[in-house]
């Protein structure tokens, strides 16, 4: 049985970042699938809302992956427990 977890997240991708492939890179290294929910990118910024599917330790790798490239990583509150 698989023990994956789904955890939403926004990326936030300075100007120098906009034009690498940092989510493709994050998921060759670390297997962890993605969703690209929105995204709005230009030659200044980028934003990318993304839900990451894996285990709770491979998303907390891919998250600090994403940091150590410059992205700006912020949670989406919306994890509400079903009744």
């Amino acid at each position: 049985m698989s023990n994956n977890i789904k955890k939403k997240i926004y990326l936030t991708f300075p100007k120098a970042k906009t034009t690498e492939a940092v989510i493709c890179d994050m998921y060759d290294k670390y297997k962890v699938r993605f969703n690209v929910r929105t995204a709005s990118v230009t030659q200044e910024i980028g934003l990318i809302g993304l839900e990451l599917e894996g285990t709770a330790e491979r998303i907390e790798e891919a998250i600090k992956y994403f940091e150590s490239r410059g992205v700006g990583v912020e949670p989406v509150d919306m994890d509400v427990m079903a009744g």
